[in-house]
């Protein structure tokens, strides 16, 4: 198990500097997802059936997506100092997946895992190209698969309740 150091926890790594921390791989899947599957849902169950705490996800035969739901960065109307505001997108129209990565963690109140996977689409009529954090509710067009690579050795401590851990290192 790696101890993570305060240090990890900064907001910015010094000029021309850089955070880390060291993994073993474990086990590697490669995922089947068929047409009208939610593609973040059922990433999620089978990170849930395989008890994968940590993973890095990767686009393999990638698919299409009708619709997709993603995150874009948006103004904020009512706190126009707020540059990290997202707001929902969807689109409608059929695409096909042109990248995707990710990581499967912990949910950091011991609920189900948590999938983040980021994704550019477009290909498709009247389609722009387009990309952002996906969201549930995308689904699959077609077939999807990507690649799954565990992760071992790594104990993350996830921002909520963190002070009270950098209480017991002090």
């Amino acid at each position: 198990m790696v101890k993570m150091s305060r240090e990890w926890w900064a907001e910015t790594a010094p000029p021309g500097g850089y955070l880390a921390v060291e993994a073993k791989h474990g086990r590697e899947f490669i995922l089947r997802i068929t047409t009208d599957q939610d593609l973040i849902k059922a990433i999620q169950t089978f990170a849930k059936d395989k008890n994968i705490k940590y993973a890095k996800i990767y686009g393999g035969f990638m698919g299409g997506l009708q619709p997709a739901k993603y995150m874009v960065w948006a103004r904020d109307t009512k706190d126009k100092s707020n540059w990290a505001h997202e707001e929902e997108a969807t689109l409608h129209n059929l695409s096909m997946i042109l990248a995707m990565g990710g990581i499967i963690q912990p949910h950091p109140d011991g609920g189900d895992p948590v999938v983040k996977l980021h994704f550019a689409t477009g290909g498709g009529w009247d389609v722009p190209t387009v990309g952002g954090h996906m969201n549930k509710g995308t689904i699959v067009k077609g077939l999807c698969c990507v690649y799954v690579n565990e992760m071992l050795g790594l104990e993350l401590l996830h921002r909520p309740g963190v002070e009270d851990w950098f209480k017991e290192v002090k």
